[in-house]
């Protein structure tokens, strides 16, 4: 593909160029001028588009329902509004009784994904046997079970760690810390994705690597 000569097209991609250029800038000079007008256009712009989202959500979930005479999403749209009574020193403890449902729902919702997640969905993975009968299948199988039963036996707290829990409470802890050095191996290989993705970028521009 030729390199592009529209020219709104060829003016974002030189603003994502110099913005990024600016962010990175930081890794060499630390905090100046460039980045904090970068940071702030970043900060800016996100608001932006979180408040044309969010009034979008809201027409499309709760105004035309209501214009078409579902009385059902008048609740949510009133503890909406008294969320915006915050601001006014008088009023302001109306705000608590919106935000104490939204605190509560919220929470109800996040531990249920929790426990099924992080406990019934792990208990179930590592005590299901693997479809396919190959080698590799097994020794994920075998070594999934004894990392999850190690692991969780190194929060066992209600006893020392010595004797029998001696060997399996300190295999669970090297578990632990592989499983620890794996998210940060993954964090900053996402990071470099990242990095990659604007170098290919600004390459692009330069029309040093063609165009897709």
């Amino acid at each position: 593909m030729p390199y592009p000569t529209d020219p709104l097209l060829l003016s974002g991609a030189w603003a994502s160029v110099i913005l990024t250029l600016m962010v990175y800038s930081y890794v060499l000079f630390k905090e100046t001028p460039l980045f904090r007008f970068a940071e702030h256009t970043y900060i800016s712009a996100s608001l932006a588009i979180s408040v044309i989202v969010s009034y979008g959500t809201l027409e499309k979930n709760a105004l035309i329902p209501l214009s078409k005479g579902d009385l059902s999403y008048l609740i949510p749209v009133i503890l909406g509004v008294l969320l915006y009574t915050l601001p006014f020193r008088q009023v302001r403890w109306v705000s608590r009784y919106p935000l104490a449902f939204v605190v509560g729902v919220g929470t109800g919702l996040a531990m249920r994904g929790a426990v099924h997640a992080q406990m019934v969905a792990q208990v179930l993975a590592a005590i299901t046997l693997p479809k396919a009968p190959q080698p590799i299948d097994w020794f994920n199988f075998f070594f999934s079970l004894i990392a999850f039963l190690t692991s969780t036996s190194y929060f066992i707290f209600t006893r020392e760690h010595v004797g029998l829990l001696k060997i399996p409470t300190k295999i669970g802890r090297y578990m632990i810390m592989l499983a620890l050095g794996s998210y940060f191996g993954n964090t900053i290989l996402f990071r470099m994705a990242m990095l990659s993705g604007r170098v290919e970028e600004i390459l692009k521009v330069f029309k040093i690597i063609p165009w897709p």
